[in-house]
């Protein structure tokens, strides 16, 4: 592939984005470590940015976890409040970005597929490649030909300006108004990153690799950005991040925790639902356990087990045994009875035997999560286990994710069978369906994450709008509800 000075990989400090936005040209740092060809990045004379005479179009496309989400928020609202209109991702655009994700050679493949999905959707559009996967192997899409630029997960946010000058979007005046800004949002709740980075380093994992050190969001930041999201329509927040239950901020002679700044976000905002994730069994205490028995937090926790082998535990360096997790989940069960906890859970890790699977099946089991994520082990580039002894078969890692997902089925089932019956609190999120008999099915999420369908009339409009609803029978992936008995004024 011949040199291009137009392919580079961004390296900046992200500027904040002002209620009137005025455009203007940015000059982005050059990674000179990244960048393949010239170090020169003035644009070549033919590819000198022109102002367009439309709004340019940008379309997003977000594989992975919600820290993945909340960056893409970010990106989105930088883009919008530029002046740039947003599409489907499957629609025709100007710009396309892909906000990878990379924790498994799966998820390199899936995210290179989209990027040349963009690429053939329009070859003339400027093709973005953001977040995990460029931060931890951007040598693999300096190689594609299909991606015109590269920004790491620190840097995402800094992809917005070079945006700008590329499609010619410059020398270009004009107010935007942010309440149709709000308008044009669709989602019903809101992903805050609080945390960033992890410094655990597990023998699977690249994601320290790939998020960098802890970094954690000042509490009045984190208030400002509650509130904001609050003036924007939205009614559920989630607090999210690469390992949440880590968060620590220093004031005065003590230390803020992850509980405090839950409490302060409770007592400070008016926000109507309030969901936290990424919480390690260690990090569960009695404090903790009081706040998420707060009627406006969601009672639902995301606790990555990962096996639920006390062996294969200790060769993935994780910081917890099962002794701990289960102890841990006793306690919120026992304050928090309606809770919800899905988990993460790898399979086929290196030297895993079929006792030590059985094992973990009977822990899953036991602990009776109301979801699984299941993964087969996926050996990563420069982490310990891609190099361990003992690696497991790929038929016998697919054999095992197929187990461990039928136990998830019948957990699930189990969980979404408690709810049928008491009265359900629902935020409502999208019609699933137009009924042919006059009415609508939509679909929204309980706070302990279970999916509801709500049956209601056609001219009843529910988005973003809480709804009490009782549970009457299993429906495909959670549970069939009466027609809402309650609506809560928006």
């Amino acid at each position: 592939m011949p040199d291009d000075p137009r392919r580079t990989a961004i390296n900046a400090v992200a500027l904040p984005w002002p209620g009137s936005v005025r455009s203007c040209i940015l000059r982005p740092l050059i990674d000179s470590r990244l960048v393949k060809g010239p170090m020169d990045s003035t644009p070549l004379p033919s590819e000198q940015p022109q102002p367009l005479r439309r709004r340019p179009r940008f379309a997003v496309c977000t594989l992975g976890c919600k820290l993945n989400q909340s960056d893409e928020e970010d990106v989105r609202r930088g883009l919008r409040q530029s002046g740039m209109v947003e599409v489907e991702f499957s629609d025709d655009a100007d710009v396309y970005i892909v906000n990878t994700c990379t924790v498994t050679h799966l998820a390199d493949r899936r995210s290179r597929q989209m990027l040349r999905r963009a690429r053939r959707k329009n070859p003339a559009a400027l093709v973005a490649a953001i977040g995990c996967y460029p931060a931890v192997a951007p040598e693999d899409l300096q190689e594609m030909p299909e991606v015109d630029l590269i920004a790491g997960s620190v840097d995402k946010l800094t992809v917005v300006d070079d945006i700008l000058v590329r499609v010619g979007w410059v020398n270009e005046t004009f107010d935007l108004d942010m309440s149709d800004i709000a308008q044009r949002e669709t989602r019903t709740r809101r992903m805050i990153k609080i945390q960033e980075g992890c410094r655990a380093h597990c023998t699977y994992c690249i994601i320290p690799r790939a998020r960098g050190a802890p970094r954690n969001v000042a509490p009045d930041e984190i208030i400002r950005q509650v509130r904001q999201a609050i003036e924007e329509g939205y009614r559920e927040v989630v607090l999210t991040g690469t390992h949440v239950g880590t968060y620590k901020w220093p004031v005065g002679d003590r230390t803020l925790r992850l509980a405090d700044v839950l409490e302060r976000v409770l007592d400070q905002t008016a926000i109507e639902r309030l969901r936290v994730t990424s919480v390690g069994p260690h990090e569960i205490d009695s404090r903790f356990i009081e706040i998420i028995n707060h009627p406006r937090m969601a009672p639902h926790l995301h606790m990555a087990l990962q096996s639920g082998s006390e062996t294969v535990l200790r060769r993935m360096k994780r910081w917890y045994n099962t002794r701990q997790f289960r102890r841990s989940v006793r306690q919120l069960r026992e304050m928090v009875p309606e809770i919800g906890i899905t988990t993460d859970l790898i399979v086929g890790f290196p030297g895993e035997t079929d006792e030590e699977f059985e094992a973990g099946c009977a822990f899953v089991r036991e602990i009776g999560f109301s979801k699984l994520h299941v993964f087969p082990f996926s050996p990563r580039r420069n982490t310990p286990a891609a190099e361990m002894s003992g690696q497991v078969h790929p038929r016998i890692k697919e054999r095992r994710a197929a187990t461990l997902r039928e136990i998830g089925e019948e957990l699930s089932g189990a969980f979404a069978q408690r709810q049928i019956g008491p009265t359900l609190r629902v935020l409502v999120e999208q019609v699933e369906r137009e009924g042919p008999d006059g009415t609508r099915l939509w679909s929204g999420l309980t706070g302990n994450y279970l999916r509801v369908y709500v049956p209601a009339d056609q001219d009843l409009d529910l988005s973003n709008r809480f709804v009490s609803v009782r549970g009457i029978e299993r429906f495909q992936d959670g549970v069939l509800s009466s027609h809402p008995v309650a609506i809560d004024e928006e």
